[in-house]
Formats: C-alpha cells, sequence, structure tokens
C-alpha cells in the first residue's frame, strides 16, 4: 500500500467499480480515497467504508495526486471549468468515450492526462481495461495508473488512435453478451424451463466460453467448430446465424458504437 491519494469524481457504475477494485486488493485505504458526486445518495455506502466524501468536485481535484473523471462526456463541459487552476502536476484519467487527451490538456493546463476505457465487469473484479499511451505522462505516474486499473481485472495499452474502436471490443461489448443471455433465459422459460436454471446454466456457459478462450490456445473459430458435430443441433442453430447474417448485424452495431464514441469526442 501507497500513500498516494486517489480522487474519483463521479459515483457512477464505472468510478464506483474501479474504487471497489482498489479498496478490496487493499492498494489504497480508504482514508487516502476522496469521492465526489452531485447527490449525495451514493456515497453513503463509501462513507461508511472510511472514504472522503464531497459534493465538490474542485475539494477531490484539491485533495487527490491521480483524478479519475467517471463523468458522462455531455457533462463534461459543466464539470471541468470547475477543476481550472487545481489539476496542474497532477494525473487526470478520463474514462469517458470520444472525448481526447489534447481536449482535456486544454481545458486542464499543466495536467498530466491519461485515457481509459474499463467496462462494468469491474464490478466483481474480473474487468478489461483499455489505457491509451501517454507519452507526455512520468513513466512511473502512467505505472501508477494501470496498477489501478489492474486491481479490477486485464488492461492493455494501446494507441490514442484505437480508443473509439476499443470500446466494441470490452466497452460497450458486455451490453451484447447481456442481451444474448437475456434471449437465452426468455426463450427457456417460455418453454417451460425454470428462470433461475436457465440463468444459472447461461451465466456458467458464458464463463466457461471465456475460460475456453483464455487458456486454450485456440481461436474463436476453432473453439466453435469443437462444439460442432455433422448433422447436429449445433450446426442446425448456427445456420440461422449464417441465413439472418449475424456477422453483418454484430458488424452494424460495432459501426455504430464507433461513430458515436466519434460524435461524442471533443
Amino acid at each position: 500500500m501507497d500513500e498516494l491519494i486517489l480522487g474519483f469524481i463521479g459515483a457512477g457504475n464505472m468510478n464506483s467499480a474501479i474504487l471497489n477494485g482498489v479498496l478490496s486488493q487493499g492498494l489504497v485505504a480508504p482514508g487516502q480515497v476522496w469521492l465526489s458526486n452531485r447527490s449525495e445518495g451514493k456515497l453513503a455506502s463509501f462513507q461508511e467504508r472510511g472514504v472522503h466524501t464531497t459534493t465538490d468536485n474542485r475539494r477531490v481535484a484539491e485533495q487527490a495526486g491521480v483524478i479519475v473523471l467517471g463523468v458522462k462526456p455531455q457533462m463534461f463541459g459543466d464539470v471541468l471549468p470547475g477543476l481550472g487552476g487545481v489539476t496542474a502536476g497532477r494525473c487526470v484519467v478520463s474514462i469517458a468515450a470520444g472525448v481526447s487527451t489534447a481536449y482535456l490538456r486544454e481545458m486542464l493546463p499543466g495536467a498530466h492526462v491519461v485515457r481509459a476505457m474499463p467496462n462494468t465487469p469491474l464490478m466483481v473484479g474480473v474487468g478489461a481495461t483499455a489505457v491509451a499511451e501517454a507519452p507526455d505522462v512520468p513513466p512511473a505516474l502512467f505505472q501508477t495508473v494501470l496498477k489501478r486499473f489492474s486491481a479490477a481485472g486485464e488492461v492493455a495499452v494501446i494507441p490514442e488512435g484505437q480508443m473509439d474502436d476499443i470500446i466494441n471490443v470490452n466497452g460497450s461489448s458486455p451490453a451484447w453478451f447481456f442481451r444474448m443471455a437475456e434471449v437465452m433465459v426468455q426463450r427457456a422459460v417460455s418453454v417451460g424451463i425454470d428462470a433461475g436454471t436457465a440463468l444459472r446454466l447461461t451465466a456458467k456457459t458464458m464463463e466457461g466460453c471465456a475460460k475456453l478462450l483464455q487458456e486454450s490456445g485456440k481461436t474463436p473459430g476453432e473453439l466453435r467448430r469443437q462444439v460442432c458435430s455433422p448433422g447436429g443441433t449445433t450446426l442446425a442453430s448456427l445456420s440461422a446465424f449464417d441465413e439472418l447474417n449475424y456477422e453483418g448485424l454484430m458488424l452494424a452495431a460495432m459501426s455504430r458504437c464507433t461513430q458515436r464514441s466519434r460524435e461524442l469526442g471533443r
């Protein structure tokens, strides 16, 4: 455990997930953390754990050496001006889609800016976070940021120019898996299968597939083909994917995701 003071502006799902990760891993003590949010309701549980809480974003910025901006891109125009003159020499980590480090450096002169794209599975310690290369940030400080995200899952460092596209891989994609699980459970229930049983088996199947992807050394295509037997049920089901152009659907979804990130960009 080190003496670095961490600050979190916004107590939404992502910032809460990151904060829970660093606290559960013992990387910082609760007393070394400051958290702000517009409403006090989301602050109560963290305050009970010993985290300093406030509704004043500027106070967080004044206290912390690393500040995680966990607000939506549409709110940056309201939030950033209130931090002016405070963040110089401090590290500001943005987890907002589309917002470039150039814009943040312009709005927060002198700040060491890092751009990251985490995902909601950080809430259970198995998240996946993409972090943009930050050559202007001191290496030791950049490693400190990576260590914080690593506390709640996997971290990959990529060129900033890929950030609008990586959101398809880890940022928005959990919703696609949840949508698939939702349909699978709904269909099972419609034919009389217990909802709890269907959800448990669906979730465990997804967990097992993820483990195979990580540990088998095989490509997704190879693993898919291992499930298929000639003339069997799996090939019959996959024929519907082909007939309804599943690949085209996925590519369209990914394209729209990237486009929206760029629209939100500054």
